[in-house]
């Protein structure tokens, strides 16, 4: 199980910087927006999405589904974590014998 959380972080992590490379590489859309300033775009512009657009879209489905895939995993991990250990504490206040708990007997 460690294994393959260590392979998806791996690719989560590569992910992500296409996603950073990918949002950089978009140009800005944004001229002329200012606190006093008008949009030369209506609010919900039309739909003419390149595939740099596109691609961004998909990478950051990509990246929620990841995120909350790793999240569960490691969830899962951690519970079997907790559980191992319980039952190792658990084994350790077993009662103790009788033949155990009778002092030793100086000679």
């Amino acid at each position: 199980m460690g294994i393959l959380i260590t392979l998806i972080s791996i690719i989560f992590l590569m992910l992500c910087v296409l996603l950073v490379i990918l949002i950089l590489l978009q140009s800005d859309k944004s001229a002329g927006m200012g606190i006093l300033g008008g949009s030369s775009q209506s609010a919900f512009g039309s739909s003419t999405a390149d595939v740099i657009t596109k691609a961004t879209g998909i990478m950051i489905g990509l990246f929620m589904i990841g995120s909350l895939g790793l999240a569960t995993l490691e969830s899962n991990r951690m519970e079997k974590l907790k559980k191992e250990l319980l039952k190792a504490e658990d084994k350790s206040k077993a009662p103790v014998r009788e033949e155990e708990k009778k002092p030793v007997q100086k000679k």
